[in-house]
Formats: C-alpha cells, structure tokens, sequence
C-alpha cells in the first residue's frame, strides 16, 4: 500500500511538472535583401507546454537591424471568416533592440496571426506576417 501511494504521488510529481520541461519556443529572426526571414513559421505552442509560454524573438546582436520598439505585434485569431480579437497574446510585444519575448496564454487551441516589425540601418520599418499555432 505505501509503494503504490509512493508511486502515485511521484507520478503525480510528474505530471505537474512536464510542462516545464517543455522548451520554450525561441524563434530566430533575420534580415536578408530587405526581407524579414524567421526560423519557426508557424510558431508551435503544443498543450503539453503549460500554460504562460513565453516565446522569444531573437535577433543576432551582431546585426546592423533592429526589432521595431513595437517588435511583435498580434493582429488576431484567424478563423475561416477572417480575423477577430483573440485572448491568447498581448497585442503588442515589447523588447529590447535585439529581442522581444510575448507570454502565450496557452489556455485554448487557435492560429494568431503576428506582425514582425524591424528597422533597418536606415531605420525603414519592414514588416512580416508568421503564425503562432496553439495545439
């Protein structure tokens, strides 16, 4: 009786804690021929995750550009009928100059559509358009 309540509690352990195990997502973004490029379209938020994920947009410090003082911007939740207001994100991500981290809610599936927004060298905002998937 006390190994099986022994087991059952570590069990239980382990399940609450699987969701910190899971890797935050860290989405690299670059700047090639006046083109915004990043690493994970769409962005993936699996539910095993837990909830308050927070995502990373990383830009190399190295890099002659920056992410916008508005870096990541939600525009909404695409349905079949468009976009409408979504829950999920904060509407407006903010950051330093070379990264900008959002929290996902994670509470619910749903695509959200994003804005990356950099300035380049000559500080010219360039924009892109990714996806974030909860699963």
């Amino acid at each position: 009786m006390q190994k099986s309540m022994l087991a059952a509690s570590l069990l239980a352990a382990l399940t609450l804690t699987a969701g910190a195990f899971a890797q935050s997502p860290v989405v690299n973004v670059t700047l090639v021929n006046g083109q915004i490029r990043v690493d994970r379209d769409p962005v993936e938020v699996a539910r095993r995750m837990g909830r308050d994920v927070p995502i990373r947009w990383q830009i190399d410090p190295r890099e002659n550009y920056s992410f916008d003082p508005t870096g990541i911007r939600v525009e909404g939740e695409q349905t079949p009928t468009g976009l409408r207001p979504q829950d999920q994100l904060p509407r407006e991500c903010n950051g330093g100059p070379k990264h900008v981290t959002c929290v996902n809610r994670n509470t619910r599936p749903g695509q959200f559509k994003y804005t990356v927004r950099l300035r380049d060298r000559n500080h010219t905002l360039i924009e892109r358009d990714p996806i974030i998937i909860n699963r």
